[in-house]
């Protein structure tokens, strides 16, 4: 029988900037198997051959919003940025990225880190998913299906007019 690997949440901090950010390219490169042929988006294959990421280095500086180290023993697993802007006015929390390295993805990890958040954070929780990133799609569905024990909402909004692809999936659940 094996034994459930454990991840935990270690707060990030602004030493933490250079790791997060490598950590954002291999986020990127990720995403970019599911949405990086959508026109006009972030996850193109920039020109010098290097992915950026989002804007990190906010999620270490404003008060309203939180990064986090994912950890297996000493070993990264990947991070977690949330903040407090959703599409409702009542949004608490919103999953701003998510991310776990491939050698860690289907492992149960996913759903234990963000099981540990939504307890850590309680309140109104939004997240949104790109419609073309089918594999997250499937892994919050059931990650939040899991944790609110099917009470949760979920639509589809057009979050970004103007975009190429502006709808997202968005799921709203209470973690109190």
């Amino acid at each position: 029988m094996s034994k459930k690997i454990q991840a935990n949440l270690v707060k990030a901090s602004l030493e933490d900037l250079p790791i997060l950010k490598n950590l954002a390219r291999f986020y990127c490169y990720d995403m970019s198997r599911h949405c990086g042929l959508i026109e006009d988006w972030d996850w193109a294959f920039p020109e010098n051959g290097m992915y950026e990421g989002c804007d990190i280095e906010s999620y270490l500086k404003d008060n309203d919003r939180y990064a986090f180290l994912i950890k297996v023993k000493n070993e990264l697993a990947g991070f977690v940025l949330i903040h407090k802007n959703g599409t409702k006015p009542d949004t608490e929390w919103n999953m701003g990225e998510f991310f776990i390295v491939a050698k860690f993805q289907s492992k149960g990890i996913g759903k234990q880190v963000a099981s540990k958040i939504f307890q850590q954070f309680p309140g109104k929780w939004e997240v949104t998913v790109i419609p073309e990133n089918t594999p997250a799609l499937a892994f919050w569905r059931s990650a939040v299906n899991e944790f609110t024990g099917s009470k949760y909402l979920e639509e589809t909004k057009n979050v970004y007019p103007g975009r190429s692809q502006p709808n997202r999936y968005v799921l709203n659940f209470n973690s109190d």
